[in-house]
């Protein structure tokens, strides 16, 4: 930061000595073309007096107005307009002297003065621009550099064809702008021209050999920007967006906008559902909250948005050293340290969980704490019925002992008609929570929804990893779709969800609809500025084991009626026979903790029997 200061004072000074330079010259050239010669006069020394006056006025009220403060090269009509005023501003000050106290000096001298110095001073501010501007006129298109297509032609538009023209070294030349407006139509932008819509995108990647569109719309939705990638990505070239600009003020100086790829967030096709406020505070705010698996990807984003939303304490439950080091660490920076409090442990270690919800006594308990890679569940049958089913009816029971008002469960859409060892559990553990509702004073709900983008270990970071490493990536089945929301969005969601809970209900999240993995894939590698099938292939790899094309959100004898909710369904359950479950539910959980496996297995599959697990087994 001192280097930065530093260097800025050095410029300054530097133009300031140049300014000083140029007014002597300026009062040179005025006395020789209004003397004829720059022969000794009787008067010189005071006119030397005089003018030194004058020039010490002039760089004073340019400072006053900010003239060296401006990036010359970037300047526009408001900068030069100050200059002016500034000159006036000493001229009128310069013909006050002159009457009151200088009545010798010429005025035609001071006219001609004046003249000249603003002249030989606008000249150097704005030489580094017209060099520009005679570069872009003459410049090379295409010699090295990638032709891009401009999509919008207003402030931003402009600023970045500006920028691109300034900094070749950047790697891209603009050679057409495309722009709905047809006002604008067959107008240019810093000499490249505004050929039309985009009807003409395709004309316009012919005929000048364009590889990479930039969509630069000042204020755009998500709707729109929707519907622009969607036509563009038909003629398979490189995509980029614009940076956000702050307004319009920012365009004069180019540095403050750049290129960058696509967030997959802009591309997911749904609307985000907005939030209820008055829910969420009658919920949230004051009361004691804990999160069990608080360090993970959904509970890590639920103790964000509680703080957020005011909660009196926050009381962060997990068993992943690095993880709650991370959330400390983070934490410590937005919130003050009382607000919160760190406890290690497992909830399949029953009494720390009795230990800790004793000692807070937590007025709502979000349950996040899961395994959840259906892989590694796969051949760990024994330990994800140990952490998401028994772990689940600990915190139940210690919550119901402890007196606390509402434990929410965090489900997925795997636990319907589970074709996996991971999904099974979180289904079994929705059963312990009905069952356990029917006697329980805490009112306990479960919540429902699908992938979310970029939790750990998810598709996404995966596909990611294999872009940026340039290698294929891989896709398990041409016909597979999921569904998909942010991650901070299903959390709303959830915590609007767990005030509606009376006890007993499931509730299914709107997740909008489905997506095909290969269009997810497809559109990571265009958000990544490259092309599909040519920069990276798509390589079909076949269903794991525990893989299903589609999951389901509910049960086919699963009735969802609306809520107040937009976003949030409420199932009608079926019924179940706790009697019999709890007895299944004591089998399991004894070859669990004998870790049998195979044995382990089979039951998670008689208690949830499933038309898509023996169909997944035998995929490889």
């Amino acid at each position: 930061m001192k280097i930065k200061n530093l260097m800025k004072r050095y410029h300054t000074t530097i133009n300031l000595v140049r300014d000083i330079i140029l007014g002597v010259i300026a009062f040179v050239a005025a006395y020789w073309v209004d003397r004829g010669s720059f022969v000794r006069h009787p008067g010189l020394s005071i006119m030397w007096i005089y003018f030194s006056i004058c020039i010490i006025i002039t760089i004073s009220s340019m400072a006053l107005l900010k003239g060296y403060r401006v990036e010359w090269r970037y300047a526009g009509v408001t900068e030069v307009v100050n200059v002016i005023i500034a000159f006036a501003a000493s001229g009128a000050i310069a013909i006050i002297m002159k009457l009151s106290y200088f009545r010798q000096i010429f005025l035609s001298t001071i006219v001609l003065f004046y003249f000249f110095y603003f002249c030989f001073a606008m000249f150097w501010k704005l030489s580094t621009r017209l060099t520009m501007a005679l570069r872009k006129r003459f410049r090379v298109v295409g010699s090295n550099n990638e032709n891009i297509i401009i999509y919008g032609s207003g402030y931003t538009g402009a600023a970045l064809v500006k920028r691109l023209l300034d900094k070749p070294e950047e790697g891209y030349d603009p050679v057409a702008i495309i722009d709905d407006d047809p006002s604008k139509h067959r107008k240019f932008v810093s000499d490249v021209p505004i050929i039309g819509g985009r009807d003409c995108i395709g004309y316009a990647i012919r005929k000048y050999k364009a590889t990479t569109i930039a969509i630069a719309i000042t204020k755009i939705t998500k709707e729109q920007l929707l519907s622009i990638y969607s036509y563009i990505k038909k003629f398979n070239v490189k995509i980029k967006i614009t940076s956000n600009m702050s307004g319009a003020d920012a365009v004069l100086n180019s540095d403050v906008i750049s290129l960058k790829n696509l967030r997959i967030e802009d591309l997911l096709h749904r609307k985000e559902h907005k939030i209820d406020r008055e829910l969420l505070d009658s919920f949230i705010k004051n009361k004691v909250i804990l999160v069990t698996g608080g360090a993970g990807s959904i509970g890590s984003e639920i103790c964000r948005q509680v703080l957020q939303y005011h909660c009196k304490h926050l009381i962060i439950f997990d068993h992943h050293e690095y993880g709650m080091f991370k959330m400390n660490e983070e934490l410590k920076k937005s919130c003050a340290s009382d607000l919160y409090s760190l406890e290690m442990g497992s909830v399949r270690d029953r009494e720390k969980v009795r230990a800790v919800i004793e000692k807070y006594k937590p007025d709502v308990v979000f349950h996040a704490a899961a395994y959840k890679h259906v892989p590694m569940m796969e051949i760990s049958a024994d330990e994800a019925v140990k952490n998401n089913v028994i772990g689940t009816e600990n915190v139940i029971e210690q919550c119901d002992m402890s007196g606390v008002k509402k434990f929410i469960l965090i489900s997925t859409d795997k636990a319907i008609n589970p074709a996996n060892v991971m999904g099974a559990t979180k289904r079994i553990a929705e059963l312990v929570l009905q069952c356990k509702s029917k006697t329980s004073s805490t009112q306990l709900a479960a919540v429902r929804f699908g992938n979310v983008l970029g939790s750990s270990g998810s598709v996404i970071p995966t596909f990611m990893e294999q872009i940026n490493n340039r290698q294929n990536v891989t896709v398990t089945h041409p016909e597979m779709k999921r569904y998909f929301m942010t991650i901070p969005e299903a959390v709303r969601l959830v915590l609007q969800a767990g005030a509606l809970a009376e006890g007993g209900e499931v509730y299914v999240l709107d997740m909008g609809e489905p997506v095909y993995i290969k269009d997810l894939a497809f559109d990571l590698i265009r958000a990544s500025g490259l092309i599909p099938e040519k920069d990276i292939k798509i390589e079909y790899t076949g269903l794991r084991p525990g893989e299903k094309l589609f999951e389901e959100l509910q049960y086919s004898d699963e009735d969802v009626d609306k809520t107040k909710h937009s976003g949030i369904f409420v199932c009608k359950l079926g019924n179940v026979d706790c009697k019999e479950f709890n007895m299944q539910l004591q089998i399991l959980k004894e070859a669990a903790q004998s870790n049998d496996k195979k044995k382990v297995e089979d039951i998670i599959f008689e208690i949830v029997p499933s038309e898509y697990r023996e169909n997944s087994k035998g995929v490889a």
